[in-house]
């Protein structure tokens, strides 16, 4: 999604929230620009689950993590001695980091 879908009101707001009340939206990651064929804009994966604790959602910003192409940007798979960005995603979300108390 783009990442206006985050912050736009209107019907886009009303569908965010329900999903948040309902406690469906497990995590939001945040990818970088220029990364799809289709658009230069930076873009969001939601993640839904229906089975999860109510006030948690993991926000992964993965958005400065990538190799700058000539027409398209890319995430690294860490082939060749190269970063791994789409390892680190995995990683981020399958540990889960424990929420940090403010």
């Amino acid at each position: 999604m783009p990442h206006g879908a985050l912050f736009r009101g209107g019907v886009e707001e009303r569908i965010r929230t329900k999903l948040l009340k309902d406690g469906h939206i497990d995590t939001v990651i945040g990818l970088p620009a220029n990364l799809f064929f289709s658009t230069g804009i930076p873009v969001c994966i939601l993640v839904l689950k229906k089975c999860k604790k109510f006030d948690d959602v993991l926000f992964i910003n993965a958005s400065e993590h990538y190799e700058k192409g000539k027409r398209q940007n890319r995430l690294r798979d860490g082939v060749d001695d190269e970063p791994n960005d789409i390892r680190k995603i995995v990683d981020t979300y399958k540990s889960r980091p424990e929420k940090i108390e403010r």
